[in-house]
């Protein structure tokens, strides 16, 4: 009876202690909100995100003498499109199909460039977001928010180190986007 509940316990610590730690990064930035315009009346808006970096990767790490890729936990497409989506909401937009003013947010660039050495590290992390508001009557404009993170710690970076200089940055990008009001100006005069 013994050996059949030990052998069992065994083999599950052992598995255990051969776990990998996890290769994604939870992307979880705070989502500031923009003051609502009380003269926006029934104006709509569509949105859709886009997501242009080359390589999909948050960060790189060298651990156990292997590189290990750290990819975020969602789809930073539809992220930053929820964002947006909130922050129009919150101004006082409804947000649908066939909008006289198409909203596009885009990732350009979010990494988290991680060096390590045996005693330190340093995770700098940059943002670079991109929104293109496009009228019916052909009126264009594109607005970037770009951000910069910098960070250092003892020993090795973890992945919970990594993830909130990666979302400190988002987060920093995101507060930016609500307190610029070129966009808002824009889809006013252009949707009527």
């Amino acid at each position: 009876m013994l050996k059949k509940l030990l052998f069992p316990l065994v083999a599950v610590f052992m598995l255990a202690s051969c776990a990998t730690p996890p290769t994604t990064i939870d992307v979880a930035p705070t989502i500031n909100l923009p003051q609502q315009d009380p003269s926006l009346m029934g104006v709509t808006v569509s949105i859709n995100g886009a997501d242009q970096r080359t390589d999909q990767a948050l960060a790189k790490v060298t651990r156990d003498n292997q590189l290990v890729t750290l990819t975020p936990s969602r789809d930073l497409r539809f992220l930053l499109q929820e964002v947006l989506e909130k922050q129009m909401t919150a101004r006082g937009y409804m947000i649908g199909p066939s909008a006289p003013v198409a909203l596009q947010i885009i990732v350009n660039q979010l990494y988290a460039d991680v060096s390590q050495g045996n005693v330190r590290y340093n995770i700098a992390t940059k943002a670079d977001i991109s929104i293109v508001a496009t009228a019916q009557n052909g009126n264009k404009i594109t607005k970037n928010y770009r951000s910069n993170y910098n960070v250092e710690g003892a020993f090795q970076a973890t992945n919970k180190n990594i993830a909130n200089a990666v979302n400190s940055v988002l987060t920093d990008t995101i507060a930016d986007m609500a307190q610029d009001t070129s966009v808002h100006d824009f889809i006013k005069q252009n949707a009527r």
